[in-house]
C-alpha cells in the first residue's frame, strides 16, 4: 500500500456508468478519500492510474473488459492494492475468481452505502480518523 496523501487515501473507482461514478466520487470525498474515476477499464491499463492508489473499487460487468479481467492484468503488473468488487452478477464462478485474484471484499448491487463505507474503513484503518 502506498503512503497516505495529505487529504486521505487515494481510491480508484472503475465503472462504466457515469452516474455511479459521480455518486461514488461524492461519497468517497465526503469520507475523506482522494478519488480517481475511470469509465473505461482499458484506459486504466493505458494511463497507469492504478500504480498510485491505495484501494481499487471495481465494477464487475463493463463493456470491453470486465472488472476481474482488469484486476488480473493489474495483478500481473504487480498492483497490490486491496480491491472491493461490486456486481449485480455475483455467482459462484465470479466469487471463486475474485478470491483467486485476492479481492478483499465483494458487494452485491444495489450497493448498501453504510456497508461500502464499512469495507473502506476496514481496508484503510487509518482513514477512520478522517472526517466523514
Amino acid at each position: 500500500m502506498s503512503s497516505a496523501k495529505s487529504n486521505g487515501y487515494r481510491v480508484l473507482v472503475v465503472d462504466d456508468d457515469p452516474t455511479v461514478l459521480s455518486t461514488y466520487r461524492r461519497m468517497l470525498r465526503r469520507a475523506g478519500f482522494e478519488v480517481v474515476t475511470e469509465s473505461d477499464p482499458r484506459k486504466v491499463l493505458e494511463n497507469g492510474h492504478a500504480d498510485s492508489v491505495d484501494l481499487l473499487l471495481l465494477d464487475y460487468r463493463m463493456p470491453g473488459l470486465d472488472g476481474l479481467s482488469l484486476l488480473a492484468e493489474l495483478r500481473r503488473r504487480e498492483c497490490t492494492a486491496p480491491v472491493i468488487l461490486i456486481s449485480a452478477y455475483l455467482n459462484e464462478d465470479v466469487v471463486n475468481q475474485a478470491r483467486m485474484l485476492g479481492v478483499a471484499r465483494l458487494l452485491q448491487k444495489p450497493v448498501d452505502v453504510p456497508t461500502l463505507r464499512g469495507y473502506l474503513f476496514d481496508l484503510m484503518p487509518a482513514a477512520t480518523d478522517r472526517p466523514a
